[in-house]
């Protein structure tokens, strides 16, 4: 409603029933024929009202412009503090997924070419940071290895390759390696060198592949060991005919070991692969900082002669020779055929790199190792393996022939010189 207007209520009574006076005097008794006589009903009277005049109000505009401080209000209750944990926990494993906080973190593919991009010496040395890089390399060595071959020993794996086990080779092959007759034939090559540790028959195949591969890994951990008397000029340790001195024996085996370690793990192969690699490249830049000097006496005033070696073989330089890689081996260069049986080889031997032959028409080298020991334990079958004829009777075995004379004579000199 408007201004002005005054609301009162009230019961409105009926009109008196016929026979009522109106002066008040005493009423009639009410009809109880007539019940509309009895009721009552409420009723509302509108009334308008005076207006109050209005006071006339003076406005004054000496405020400056107005700021709205408008905020929105403070959530406080149980539903938003816990969705609020859940973002910032949220945020939190976002945050820890883009930075990591340790080479650990990485993906494992990440890591593992991370890994082969090391030398094999370096990575033995991260084993032992913590038990946790330890068990990530011993888990995945294998490809971490063979990654490693693949791009710094791709030539040297396939010039030294690995001796096979004798438990990889079948029943019959194995009994004839262990022939009498057989074992007569090379016996030239079971004579023990004094610098290399014979095989172990019961463990390691005897066929002339396997014994040249044995032969070659442990010369070149015995050739790695005087380097250094190499490098400062000392002379080798002689041993006398016969003799078998206590260190001698004590170094030997040591050597036989790591082979047979590195025959069923990978990064332990590598690791010689790349003592191999560290004594080529000391060898040949040796030669070429210190040539050998030719002793002059007072009154001769000759001049020195020249260099054993002028030029460096494989043309290798101090960058070839810092990238730790065998890349600079796939140039031309002199091939080895000789296998070093003394140590005193170690004087004038340059490079051992056996197995290869340089191909004038090709111009590359040629690499034939490989297959050479499944042609072996073919060779061995045919000549000692029993036959038996349509009877299954075993036919004998002829003792010496022509040719079986002649196979073990080839046989014999492979061992020395493939070529």
């Amino acid at each position: 409603m408007g201004p002005g207007v005054g609301i009162s209520t009230g019961h409105v009574e009926e009109p008196l029933a016929e026979g009522v006076p109106a002066n008040g005097e005493t009423p009639l008794p009410p009809d109880t024929a007539n019940p509309a006589a009895q009721s009552s009903e409420e009723y509302t009277i509108v009334q308008p009202t005076s207006r109050r005049p209005n006071k006339g109000i003076e406005v004054v505009d000496d405020d400056g412009p107005l700021v709205d401080t408008t905020a929105a209000l403070a959530k406080n209750s149980k539903k938003t503090k816990r969705l609020q944990k859940q973002a910032q926990k949220r945020q939190q494993k976002v945050a820890a997924r883009a930075r990591p906080h340790s080479y650990l973190d990485l993906p494992a593919e990440l890591l593992q070419e991370v890994l082969a991009c090391l030398r094999p010496s370096d990575l033995f040395r991260m084993t032992m940071v913590n038990r946790a890089t330890n068990d990530f390399i011993n888990l995945h060595e294998r490809f971490i290895a063979q990654d490693i071959l693949n791009s710094r020993y791709w030539i040297l794996q396939q010039c030294f390759p690995l001796p096979e086990e004798l438990q990889h080779v079948d029943v019959d092959t194995a009994s004839a390696l262990r022939d009498p007759r057989r074992q007569k034939m090379t016996e030239i090559h079971k004579k023990p060198y004094q610098h290399i540790k014979p095989p172990d028959s019961d463990k390691l195949c005897t066929c002339p592949f396997c014994l040249l591969a044995w032969n070659n890994l442990n010369v070149v951990l015995d050739m790695a060991h005087f380097q250094s008397s190499l490098n400062h000029r000392e002379p080798i340790p002689i041993i006398a005919r016969g003799t078998n001195p206590a260190w001698n024996v004590e170094l030997t085996e040591a050597h036989a070991k790591t082979v047979e370690r590195a025959i069923s793990d990978p990064l332990a192969y590598a690791a010689i692969l790349e003592i191999h690699l560290n004594t080529i490249t000391g060898t040949l830049l040796r030669q070429y900082r210190f040539p050998p000097r030719m002793p002059m006496h007072r009154h001769n005033k000759a001049p020195l002669g020249k260099t054993v070696h002028p030029s460096i073989l494989y043309h290798l330089t101090e960058r070839d020779a810092a990238k730790g890689t065998d890349q600079f081996l796939e140039r031309a260069g002199k091939p080895s055929y000789e296998f070093p049986f003394s140590r005193d080889n170690y004087y004038s031997l340059l490079a051992y790199v056996p197995y290869r032959k340089w191909g004038t028409e090709q111009e590359r080298w040629i690499y034939y190792a490989a297959g050479g020991h499944e042609r072996d334990l073919e060779w061995i079958r045919r000549w000692f393996v029993p036959r038996q004829d349509k009877e299954g009777r075993e036919e004998p075995q002829v003792t010496s022939t022509n040719s079986a004379a002649k196979d073990s004579e080839k046989w014999g000199q492979i061992l020395v010189k493939p070529f």
